[in-house]
């Protein structure tokens, strides 16, 4: 499964549904669904700034849809954006935003090296049980993959 790193308070924020385009210089091809990990960088001026207190780091700590990515113009249109990426001063420069929909967060974060970029996960090698394979994977996904079996 692929899997994108996201600096902390804005991996908490992607996963609880708040941050709903993760800002980037780069753009990408994938669709889909991405695990989302939280690298031991803490941004802490914006942990406290959003409020984010005690961040889990160096885990995967939930998974979203990526299902666009917006691509701008210039520093205006990435502040007219503000309240969908919610990062401060300093992000003007990043020309794509990773449009994000349908987060879920993990009851319990699995511990993860991230990586630069979208890495490759795999997920039930590394941990071996189904249950927290099954927290990653979204309910719809398991149906379908149980019902062609």
């Amino acid at each position: 499964m692929k899997c994108i790193s996201v600096s902390q308070p804005f991996a908490d924020l992607i996963v609880s549904g708040a941050k709903r385009i993760e800002l980037r210089r780069w753009s990408t091809r994938h669709r889909g669904d991405l695990l989302v990990h939280a690298p031991l960088k803490v941004r802490e001026d914006d942990c406290r700034r959003l409020g984010v207190r005690e961040p889990v780091t160096g885990a995967i700590v939930g998974r979203v849809r990526l299902v666009d990515v917006k691509r701008y113009a210039d520093a205006a249109e990435v502040r007219a954006d503000a309240a969908l990426h919610l990062a401060g001063s300093g992000f003007e420069n990043n020309r794509y935003g990773f449009v994000l929909e349908e987060p879920v967060r993990l009851p319990t974060p699995v511990p993860w090296r991230g990586y630069p970029g979208i890495f490759e996960v795999n997920v039930a090698g590394r941990i071996g049980t189904d249950r927290l394979v099954s927290e990653i994977v979204e309910e719809d996904h398991r149906y379908r993959w149980v019902g062609r079996h």
